[in-house]
């Protein structure tokens, strides 16, 4: 017949061993950081995957602090487990990928064929576009300098103007992004919202 308590030790017993085999793993990554075999995003992306495979077999967040050295400190943060749980993934099929196949093309984040661009790319131009948008809605709502309002065209060519940019460009940043723009406006206080017989209007 199993014993229960018996059965419990030998639980307990086996994480105890999981958890000091952690803590001596991440000790060798420290001596591998100071012999300058591995640096530290190498290490951080392995110590990740590590505490996300712990919390994924019910250790606690106090259970993996005691595992890591003390040369990382003892500062923590509270974040979604469920991007920590895509980086780790990640980071593993970057881990077993062919040899050749880079980081970012694992992360999926490198154009990986012709035409792709990289994500950092995409997400530069969306913010470029947003920029540009935002301080035509800046300019719009401030007036000229004699304090009186600012037909939309002339803050979309005075934003141009500074940007050296061509109007069209400026007002095509302006279409896509306006409506979020001020409907953050909106949230913040900055605009108000009436009603009227054809929807909302912001002003």
């Amino acid at each position: 017949m199993v014993s229960e308590e018996g059965l419990a030790e030998l639980n307990n017993a086996i994480a105890d061993e999981e958890l000091l085999a952690l803590s001596h793993r991440l000790e060798l990554f420290e001596e591998l950081l100071s012999d300058g075999v591995l640096n530290t995003p190498y290490i951080a992306l392995e110590a990740l995957g590590a505490f996300v495979g712990g919390l994924e077999s019910g250790r606690t967040n106090e259970q993996l602090r005691s595992t890591w050295p003390k040369e990382w400190g003892e500062e923590s943060a509270t974040v979604p487990l469920a991007l920590l749980r895509v980086l780790a993934s990640a980071w593993d099929d970057y881990r077993q990928a062919p040899s050749g196949k880079t980081l970012g093309e694992t992360f999926r984040i490198e154009g990986g064929s012709a035409g792709k661009h990289p994500m950092k790319k995409k997400l530069a131009t969306i913010d470029r576009a947003r920029r540009l948008a935002r301080d035509v809605e800046v300019e719009y709502l401030s007036g000229n300098d004699e304090g009186d309002d600012l037909r939309l065209e002339d803050a979309i060519l005075n934003v141009a103007n500074s940007y050296e940019l061509s109007f069209q460009t400026v007002k095509d940043a302006h279409d896509k992004h306006r409506s979020r723009i001020r409907t953050r406006l909106t949230e913040i206080g900055v605009l108000k919202e009436v009603k009227t017989s054809k929807g909302w209007l912001s002003f």
